[in-house]
């Protein structure tokens, strides 16, 4: 997290479902915004398949979500890359929660 940048406020806690995942776009780059069970969670926006893929279209399993189009497994927590163990890990964001808030912080 870079200390000079403030937060930026994604929604209300209750805009996001447990296990599901939504597309956040600020200045025109595309993350990956989950809550599971142990909280809110950043990713890049989009796979590091050839497809590019966005990674709020992915299904989410517990802590792990799989790209619709190559079909990779992820970590949601660490974005490591599960299945295929030669992907590039998918870059992850700090996010926040404050006063029924989430913010991304990057």
């Amino acid at each position: 997290m870079n200390e000079d940048i403030e937060p930026i406020l994604i929604g209300d806690v209750d805009d996001l479902e447990i296990g599901s995942v939504e597309n956040f776009e600020h200045e025109e780059i595309n993350y990956a915004i989950f809550r599971i069970e142990s909280g809110f969670f950043a990713t890049q926006g989009n796979c590091n398949c050839g497809e590019r893929s966005l990674l709020s279209e992915a299904d989410v399993d517990g802590e792990e979500l799989e790209c619709p189009s190559c079909g990779n497994t992820f970590s949601i927590v660490s974005g490591d890359s599960i299945s295929d163990l030669d992907q590039a890990p998918l870059k992850i964001f700090d996010v926040t929660e404050e006063d029924n808030q989430i913010f991304l912080n990057i």
